[in-house]
């Protein structure tokens, strides 16, 4: 992104860059950019949020 945002990271991997994120343990989902929400891939042990902008206004 180029002004920053987040890059979102399953198990160690790189599943994808956003400017917004939210995860719902309850429901086993997670939505990016306020679009529809996901299921939570399968084996999911680690989740990783990095700012890739450290000018968060």
């Amino acid at each position: 992104m180029p002004d920053g945002g987040f890059v979102v990271k399953f198990n160690g991997k790189t599943a994808f860059r956003c400017y917004a994120v939210a995860f719902d343990y309850d429901e086993g989902v997670y939505k990016m950019n306020n679009e529809t929400p996901q299921p939570f891939p399968q084996g999911i042990a680690k989740i990783e949020v990095i700012v890739e902008d450290n000018e968060i206004k």
